[in-house]
């Protein structure tokens, strides 16, 4: 089947952010056009022009996006789209708004001055990049769908992660909610602060790496809609900010509806900007395979959004994605086109694959 997609980059440096924009041709041959996720308002507005260069006609007055995913609630996700959701006709928006689930959390609540009411109204504050998103879809008409496990998107596109289930927990964990359950939250706060300066000095071998186990990142990130694309001659994978709960979550369902992606997917998107919280080794072996000879390939691509001269992906896991012959690359500011079976563009060129280094971050600086 002729696709493509295609991570947005801006030409500045920036907060890393993620927009993908992607398209497939059905069986009468037209075009099927998403978006998943928009970034921060730079790149909404970069997204937007993409869109109007590559995906629609120039003289085209009727601009219809079939669909919008929000995969989370952070401003490097969520913020750009209101761009879209302004600019173009969107017929439906796929996200899940944490305000919904209050008769489902209520009993978690440790305070007793909080009401329903009242919880809702903070929910709304907490996330209100998505709560923003829900007014502009609600003023111009726009479906909003929930999107959990096993939600198929046009024929196309399988919802893997997460499940109604694993939201609501994720939901109690939370420090953005005053629930019981914020046993982590003083983690969560110490880890995931702002991020730099580091340190390349621990020395990893090919068949010796230094990425951990039982790593976490934040509830919100967990929360990402992980996206399955089958575009039958081969799968793409998109993970938003996903860590290695929800990553589990969607290789145990591609295993139970026999579409296993190892086996399936030969493109994917490195979660949460190639950050090392959000992938462990034994998380890999199940997604992409186990550790290869040296210099081999399998066919597989990793595609990382990072804003121009971020130090991500961390070394460490674009290392554990090459041992694993998988083909790393970065969009670095610019913008990364993936396709097949679509026509080139005129001007576009190809882009260097980052390499194995055997000196990864150290993990005592900056989490």
């Amino acid at each position: 089947m002729a696709y493509e997609i295609d991570f947005i980059g801006i030409d500045e440096e920036s907060k890393d952010s993620d927009a993908i924009a992607f398209r497939w041709k059905d069986e009468n041959g037209n075009y099927k056009i998403g978006v998943y996720d928009g970034g921060i308002q730079a790149y909404g507005e970069k997204l937007q022009e993409h869109l109007n260069q590559y995906y629609f006609d120039k003289n085209e007055t009727n601009k219809v996006i079939d669909f919008v995913i929000c995969s989370h609630s952070d401003l490097d996700h969520a913020s750009g789209l209101k761009i879209i959701l302004n600019n173009f006709k969107v017929n439906t928006l796929y996200m899940n708004r944490p305000w919904l689930y209050v008769d489902d959390v209520f009993d978690k609540v440790s305070d007793g001055r909080i009401t329903k009411d009242s919880l809702q109204r903070r929910l709304k504050e907490k996330y209100r990049y998505v709560s923003e998103l829900e007014d502009i879809a609600n003023e111009k008409g726009i479906k909003i769908i929930e999107t959990f496990q096993g939600k198929i998107i046009e024929d196309k596109l399988i919802v893997m992660s997460p499940t109604k289930d694993f939201y609501l927990d994720l939901l109690v964990e939370s420090d953005k909610t005053p629930l019981v359950a914020v046993e982590n939250a003083s983690f969560v706060k110490d880890v995931f602060k702002k991020i730099g300066n580091y340190i390349k000095n621990l020395f990893e071998s090919w068949n010796e790496e230094k990425l951990r186990e039982g790593v976490e990142t934040t509830p919100e990130n967990e929360m990402s809609i992980v996206i399955l694309g089958n575009m039958e001659e081969e799968s793409f994978l998109l993970t938003g900010d996903v860590g290695i709960r929800g990553l589990d979550l969607a290789i145990t369902y591609s295993e139970d509806i026999e579409s296993p992606i190892i086996d399936n997917v030969m493109f994917l998107q490195i979660p949460h900007h190639g950050g090392r919280r959000n992938i462990s080794p034994s998380i890999l072996n199940r997604m992409v395979g186990e550790i290869v000879d040296e210099e081999t390939t399998t066919g597989k691509t990793a595609f990382v959004s990072a804003g121009k001269n971020s130090d991500h992906p961390l070394q460490m896991v674009v290392n554990a994605f090459v041992r694993r012959g998988v083909k790393v690359y970065k969009n670095n500011g610019k913008i990364i086109h993936h396709h097949r079976n679509m026509p080139e563009r005129e001007g576009w060129t190809s882009i260097t694959k980052l390499n194995f280094d055997s000196y990864v971050e150290d993990w005592e600086n900056n989490g």
